[in-house]
């Protein structure tokens, strides 16, 4: 039922193309038609002849008491027509044994010669031999181009579907679909890939579309200079593109040697919210050992963004707060602390160390102060989550005095640039 749809679209398409209207003609009439002096009635003839084909009810029911069968007497006419002197009848001719199911090596031949003359006959053309099973490079091209070409949605879905239906059969129409998307800059390929998907209602279509971008940023990825990699990381972030032969190429750029393409691999990774263990811990490695605080910062974002708290990842992060100079490492530390509600007294010390560390940098004694600091520690055990927020943008001010000194302590002076 599917193929005579599509058969059905084919030969309405590349009728209306060349105006032929509908005629209710006699087998006489059809025999006198197929065999009158002017090509133009030949040609209304043979495209009556497909098209009652394409129409005829495809079962019986109460309504469809019969199908339409070909006369006898018509068929050695049409085959006939394969050999007539004008080209666009022999076309006709050989769309019209598509039609009626009679699809012959002539007739497969004249197809393939048109693939490339004309748009409606070309169009046509490719329909036939892809309805039948034809896999050439020549076919899929034809139906590339009318995919990114025709300014009519039906068409782009007619393309789509005979893409799939060819897919099954050769890897080709990946390898021809990804150099159509491999355009000259990111934004066009993402315009175009989104273009294509939005006319994939099917899910096998999407997939297959995927593949095809996924081949492309592969080989950007593994061959590539420097500014293609990012290009292609980009991509990937943008088409929510990860596949398992992307994965390796995709880790190796977690650690390329230029800070640009760490970083992007870092932004994708968050854009993706994959999960994986392998990308998690790379993305913790960089957040300790990466020699570039940018990159740190980037990692610890994405880390939070992808939100996948394990043992590992908190004693990571509380290890950071505790010894990385950097403040603006720290500060994203912070928020991804609060952002991962992490709980528990490691935490604790670790603020109540810098509260004492503060103390100490601004000459204030310890020993003498025994009531202060424990007025303090309880203050930290109640609100030291909500000292990750003074922390990042905010001033929290404790008082205490002793029997001998008062003082003010601003929480906000171990912001980022003490802690």
């Amino acid at each position: 039922m599917l193929k005579h749809s599509l058969l059905r679209y084919a030969v309405e398409k590349w009728r209306d193309a060349w105006k032929i209207s509908e005629f209710l003609m006699t087998v006489e009439g059809l025999k006198k038609a197929l065999t009158h002096l002017h090509y133009h009635v030949r040609l209304v003839a043979i495209a009556t002849c497909a098209s009652a084909a394409v129409n005829r009810p495809q079962e019986e029911s109460i309504f469809f008491k019969s199908t339409f069968k070909l006369p006898p007497e018509l068929q050695p006419l049409l085959l006939a027509a394969l050999h007539d002197p004008e080209r666009t009848i022999q076309m006709a001719a050989a769309l019209c044994q598509y039609a009626i199911g009679r699809p012959s090596a002539h007739a497969r031949d004249i197809l393939r010669d048109i693939l490339w003359q004309g748009e409606s006959n070309s169009w046509a053309a490719a329909q036939c031999l892809a309805i039948e099973g034809e896999a050439s490079q020549a076919v899929i091209e034809r139906l590339l181009s009318q995919h990114f070409a025709s300014s009519t949605m039906l068409d782009k879905q007619q393309a789509a579907n005979l893409l799939v239906s060819i897919s099954r059969k050769t890897t080709l129409v990946r390898s021809l679909l990804a150099e159509e998307l491999n355009s000259a800059n990111s934004s066009t390929r993402v315009l175009a890939f989104n273009k294509v998907l939005s006319t994939y209602t099917n899910n096998s279509i999407q997939a297959l579309g995927k593949l095809a971008m996924g081949s492309v940023i592969h080989d950007e990825l593994d061959k590539g200079p420097f500014s293609w990699r990012v290009e292609a990381l980009v991509l990937m972030g943008q088409l929510k593109i990860m596949t398992a032969k992307l994965l390796p190429t995709f880790l190796r750029c977690l650690k390329d040697d230029f800070v640009v393409v760490r970083k992007q691999a870092c932004l994708t990774a968050a854009s993706l919210q994959i999960k994986d263990e392998t990308i998690l811990n790379q993305l913790i490695e960089l957040t300790q050992n990466d020699p570039s605080c940018e990159v740190k910062e980037v990692a610890i974002n994405t880390l939070r963004r992808i939100g996948c708290l394990t043992p590992s990842l908190q004693e990571n992060l509380l290890w950071v707060l505790h010894h990385e100079e950097e403040p603006r490492v720290r500060i994203a530390v912070c928020q991804a602390l609060k952002s991962l509600d992490v709980k528990g007294p490691e935490l604790q010390n670790v603020l109540q160390e810098h509260i004492e560390e503060l103390m100490k940098s601004n000459g204030y004694s310890l020993e003498g102060d025994k009531s202060m600091v424990h007025r303090i520690t309880d203050q930290v055990r109640v609100l030291y989550l909500s000292m990750l927020d003074v922390m990042v943008d905010a001033n929290f001010t404790v008082r205490a005095a002793s029997h001998t000194q008062s003082f003010e302590v601003n929480l906000g002076a171990f912001g980022p640039t003490n802690l």
